[in-house]
């Protein structure tokens, strides 16, 4: 399972809130490009991290459902003023502060997928994918987007 960001319109948002069986044309519009961001496996383990940080928005697993429960996904959303929440939460908490005091054995002992938490380097990975997010979700904010996310 992975794990996927896009930013989209406002306009687009509400044609997607119509028509949720757009979503992958509107994924694929925006894959490759600074509108989306994709976290492969890492999005259990940063769920992991910023709920026991004690985020105010569950950027991971949150969000407003997009069409109906089922099939990949389900896809949901983040309005734009939900997404510069993210962002300024994001900007304030580098890694460090997420991952201090985390033994790579509580992650195991929690089953975060994926199951590479037996390897030395497993939070560099989750590191570089937090990195990204931190940098897409200050320019959706900026550019006061709205965010849809899923994970398939």
């Amino acid at each position: 399972m992975c794990g996927a960001y896009f930013r989209v319109t406002s306009g687009e948002l509400r044609e997607l809130i119509e028509e949720p069986d757009q979503y992958w044309e509107y994924a694929e519009k925006t894959r490759d490009t600074e509108r989306a961001v994709d976290i492969d496996k890492a999005w259990h383990a940063l769920w992991f991290l910023t709920e026991r940080a004690g985020f105010e928005v569950d950027f991971v697993l949150g969000g407003t459902l997009l069409g109906e429960e089922g099939g990949d996904g389900p896809a949901r959303y983040f309005t734009a003023d939900e997404v510069g929440n993210v962002a300024a939460e994001l900007s304030r908490t580098r890694f460090e502060q997420l991952s201090r005091g985390v033994e790579l054995s509580q992650l195991e002992a929690n089953g975060i997928y994926p199951s590479i938490w037996d390897e030395p380097d497993a939070l560099d990975y989750v590191r570089g994918y937090y990195d990204e997010l931190v940098t897409f979700f200050a320019g959706s904010a900026k550019a006061g987007d709205p965010v849809v996310t899923i994970i398939t």
